[in-house]
C-alpha cells in the first residue's frame, strides 16, 4: 500500500480559498469530516496515495502540491525523468491545442477529427407553492439534473430575502435551522439529486408581501462547475394554505393529490402533511388572523 506525507496547512488553505467545506472534501474522497480535520491539523500526517489523489482532484491541484516538501522531492526523484515535473505544468488550454493541431494538419494536406473532452452540464430547478400563510411552513424543492452517470458530489447554496426562515434535514438526517441560507451537500445518483427544505413566514408577515429565493449549485470534477438554480423565485403571503391553489378555503381531492405528487418523494421525511390532511378531511377551514393559524370549519362558506 503506497503512503504519502501531506501538508495539512496547504490543504486547509486551498479549501478555504475555494470556499469549500470539510464535508464537501469528505464526500469527494469518501472519508469522514473528522478525518479531513485531522489531515488539516496534521494529526494524520500520512495518508493512502489513492486518497491523496482524490483529495488533489477535489481541490483541482496536482498531488505533488499537497505533499510536504521533502516528500514531494522524493516523489520526483523516484519518478522517471519524463514525468518528474508536476502534472499541472503539462496542462495546455484545449482551444490553443486544437488550433495548433488543426493548422498543422491543414498545412500537411490532411484532415483530423477533434473530439474535445465533454464538459459536464448541471442544472437545478426550484419548485415552491404560489402562496403561503404567515407562521405556516411550506416546502421548497431543488431538483438537480446532470448529463452524467458519475457519482458527483454537489453543493447547493440557497438564500432567502424577506420575512421568513428555513429549516430542513442535514446530510445525516438531523433537523437543521438554516435561517436565511439553506445549504446542502450530496451526491448525484444516475445524474439526479433532490434537496427539500421548509420555510416558515414570520407570524407578523403582511398579506401580499413576498419571500424571494436565489441559489446556485457547485461541484468539481477536474474543474469547478457552477450553475444558477432556475425556476420559481418568489412566493406571496396570503391567508390560505399553500396547497389551496384556488384560495377558496377548501382543500379539494385534486389539490391534495397535486401537493403529494409535487412535494413528496420516496424516503422523504422533511415534509409534514398532517395539517394538510386534517384540513382536507374537514372539508372547510378558516384562517385565524389573531392566532396566525388554520382552523377546521363545518360552517358553509355562504354563512361565514
Amino acid at each position: 500500500m503506497s503512503i504519502v506525507k501531506i501538508d495539512g496547512s496547504k490543504i486547509k488553505s486551498l479549501r478555504e480559498q475555494q470556499d469549500l467545506t470539510q464535508l464537501y472534501l469528505a464526500t469527494a474522497v469518501g472519508v469522514t469530516t473528522d478525518t479531513i480535520s485531522r489531515w488539516e491539523n496534521k494529526r494524520y500526517p500520512t495518508i493512502k496515495r489513492e486518497n491523496g489523489e482524490k483529495l488533489a482532484e477535489a481541490l483541482d491541484v496536482s498531488l505533488e502540491e499537497l505533499l510536504e516538501k521533502a516528500d514531494a522531492r522524493e516523489e520526483q526523484e523516484e519518478a522517471p525523468e519524463s514525468t518528474a515535473k508536476p502534472i499541472r505544468e503539462h496542462r495546455f488550454p484545449l482551444k490553443k491545442m486544437a488550433v495548433t493541431v488543426l493548422i498543422t494538419c491543414l498545412l500537411a494536406g490532411g484532415v483530423v477529427l477533434m473530439l474535445p473532452k465533454k464538459i459536464i452540464q448541471i442544472s437545478g430547478k426550484r419548485i415552491l407553492p404560489e402562496h403561503a400563510a404567515p407562521n405556516a411552513p411550506f416546502p421548497v424543492i431543488i431538483r438537480i439534473q446532470a448529463d452524467t452517470d458519475q457519482e458527483l458530489p454537489i453543493l447547493i447554496r440557497e438564500e432567502l430575502t424577506g420575512a421568513g426562515i428555513a429549516s430542513g434535514r442535514g446530510t445525516a438526517g438531523e433537523v437543521k435551522d438554516f435561517a436565511k441560507k439553506p445549504r446542502w451537500i450530496g451526491t448525484l445518483n444516475k445524474g439526479q439529486a433532490q434537496f427539500t427544505y421548509m420555510v416558515t413566514p414570520n407570524k407578523s408577515s403582511k398579506e401580499e408581501a413576498a419571500i424571494s429565493f436565489s441559489g446556485e449549485i457547485r461541484s468539481r470534477k477536474g474543474k469547478e462547475i457552477d450553475s444558477v438554480i432556475e425556476g420559481q423565485e418568489n412566493i406571496r403571503i396570503s391567508p390560505y394554505h399553500w396547497a389551496d391553489g384556488d384560495e377558496d378555503y377548501i382543500i379539494s381531492d385534486n389539490e391534495i393529490l397535486i401537493a403529494y405528487e409535487t412535494f413528496s418523494s420516496p424516503g422523504e421525511s422533511g415534509i409534514d402533511f398532517s395539517t394538510l390532511e386534517e384540513l382536507w378531511l374537514a372539508g372547510l377551514y378558516t384562517w385565524n388572523k389573531t392566532k396566525a393559524t388554520f382552523e377546521t370549519s363545518k360552517t358553509p362558506l355562504s354563512e361565514q
